[in-house]
Order: C-alpha cells, then sequence, then structure tokens
C-alpha cells in the first residue's frame, strides 16, 4: 500500500496545483501516509555566466526555491497531513529520484507547463524526464 508521496515544486501554478493534487493523494492513502515537498536549485540549466553565483549577489533560484517550499508548507499544514520539505541543489530529475530513494517515495507528482515541442526538444521537460527514468508511478499534473 502506497505510504509515501513526493512532489516536485518550483512555485510556478502549475507546481502549486501539483501540490494540492500531491496533498489529497496523502489525504487518501490514510493516516499513515506522508508527503516529502521538493524544491532543487538547478543552475545546471542557466547559460553562461548567469550560471555563476558571485559572492554578494542575490541567490534568485535559491530564493524561488525557499518560497516554493514556504508556500507548499502552508498548503500541506492547513491540510493536515504529516509532511517534510527538502531544498536540493543539482540536476532537477537526478535531485528528485535521488530524494524518492532516500524517503521511501511510492509515488511521485509534478507539474507540467504544456511547452510547445519545440521548447521541450530545445531546453527538455522535467516531467516528461522524470516520467522515463523511473519505475515509480508518477502523477503529471497539467494547467
Amino acid at each position: 500500500m502506497i505510504r509515501t508521496v513526493l512532489v516536485a515544486s518550483d512555485g510556478s501554478e502549475v507546481a502549486q496545483a501539483a501540490v494540492c493534487t500531491a496533498i489529497e493523494l496523502t489525504q487518501s492513502f490514510g493516516p499513515d501516509a506522508r508527503l516529502h515537498v521538493v524544491a532543487v536549485v538547478s543552475y545546471l540549466d542557466v547559460p553562461g555566466m548567469l550560471a555563476k553565483h558571485p559572492a554578494g549577489a542575490p541567490d534568485l533560484l535559491g530564493e524561488q526555491a525557499t518560497t516554493a517550499l514556504d508556500d507548499a508548507s502552508a498548503l500541506a499544514a492547513a491540510s493536515g497531513v504529516a509532511y517534510e520539505t527538502h531544498r536540493l541543489e543539482g540536476d532537477a530529475v537526478e535531485s528528485i529520484l535521488a530524494c524518492a530513494e532516500e524517503t521511501g517515495a511510492q509515488i511521485l507528482v509534478i507539474g507540467a507547463h504544456g511547452r510547445s515541442r519545440l521548447v521541450r526538444l530545445v531546453l527538455g521537460s522535467i516531467a516528461e524526464r522524470l516520467v522515463r527514468s523511473t519505475q515509480l508511478p508518477v502523477v503529471v499534473v497539467r494547467r
């Protein structure tokens, strides 16, 4: 029986919908179920000089991850589900899968932005890469 749900959030509107779906799933699995919320700071996807983080410069990606976790925490706390948050750094898919293994997650939830095929070809899709990289069930939430 599924008891551990992991949801990835970047703070976007579709990620918030994924968090809400993950909360509902967690609630449906009973009082022993637990939710893990992950936000990944990934400088790997930022081009060239922008990926470098000079001393004293604002960490915009880090702040975005912190805000995403704070927002998800507020939703989870209001719902009454048991939850933990995880702020990770590195490749998004690798980090999510490593956290899933570490926490014993049995199902993953992620939002999909529904970008065009061209954008997916150039940038890739985290949701698509996640689905292809794991044997765990993955719930993909669209807008």
